[in-house]
């Protein structure tokens, strides 16, 4: 399996965005020791209202770090693409065991997407 861009669950989608957060902090900061994975991992996938608002202050200030125009832009519309699935109700306040395994899949999932060439995808 791949990612799947249509997959609308939402544990999946967090996942994918946890993902994109964490990949857009080492662009912004090369070497860095601890990523937001050491840090916000294990509460993003069984409590995401309570780590995500964090994590999208965060992303700004990553965002601003970053040089490279085209790299803001795609950052902001992956993020984009992704939230777009996400519930108007708002990010779940838990996910049970299943979204927490699907949490985990949407993290890899969009993580090997990162490391696949233009042309592989």
């Amino acid at each position: 399996m791949s990612l799947d861009k249509n997959n609308t669950n939402s544990g999946y989608l967090l996942g994918r965005l946890f993902a994109a957060f964490e990949y857009l902090q080492e662009k912004a900061q090369p070497g860095i020791n601890a990523t937001i994975k050491d840090r916000y991992y294990g509460a993003a996938s069984s409590t995401p209202c309570t780590v995500f608002s964090q994590l999208f202050k965060l992303k700004n200030h990553h965002l601003a770090k970053l040089e490279n125009a085209g790299q803001k832009v795609y950052f902001e519309k992956l993020i984009g693409e992704i939230t777009d699935g996400i519930s108007s109700d708002g990010l779940p306040a838990h996910l049970n065991l299943d979204d927490q395994a699907r949490f985990a899949i949407g993290y890899y999932h969009q993580r090997q997407d990162f490391f696949k060439s233009k042309e592989e995808k």
